[in-house]
């Protein structure tokens, strides 16, 4: 990780119903919105699922502290339902949230999850 973050979790992002290349560009896009919005209280990392790819990684790692959560689960709910992609967020490799533009991810309840995960 590029920065340090305080009291940081580490949470992993994955767009499951994208094609590669289009799960490549919406980490990208994630990746740089969040760090937009967020600033200094989140890194993110993207990760290769596949070494014989090309691409740049199309998991994102994300560490952040807890008082950038509900900032963070905005940014979700509002990135999903621009760009029409279905994510899956894991903690410790157990679903915590999963939301799409069609079914909305609600704010209150993952941040519940992100909590009784330990973030």
């Amino acid at each position: 990780m590029a920065q340090e973050v305080q009291n940081q979790e580490r949470l992993t992002i994955t767009f499951p119903d994208a094609a590669s290349a289009e799960a490549n560009r919406l980490v990208r896009e994630l990746s740089a919105m969040l760090v937009d919005m967020i600033g200094d209280q989140i890194a993110v990392v993207r990760q290769k699922d596949d070494n014989a790819t090309q691409d740049f990684g199309t998991t994102l790692i994300v560490a952040l502290g807890t008082p950038a959560a509900i900032s963070f689960v905005n940014g979700i709910r509002d990135f999903t339902r621009k760009r029409n992609a279905r994510i899956e967020i894991r903690k410790d490799g157990t679903v915590v949230a999963v939301g799409d533009a069609a079914t909305n991810i609600d704010v209150a309840r993952v941040v519940e999850a992100l909590r009784n995960a330990g973030l």
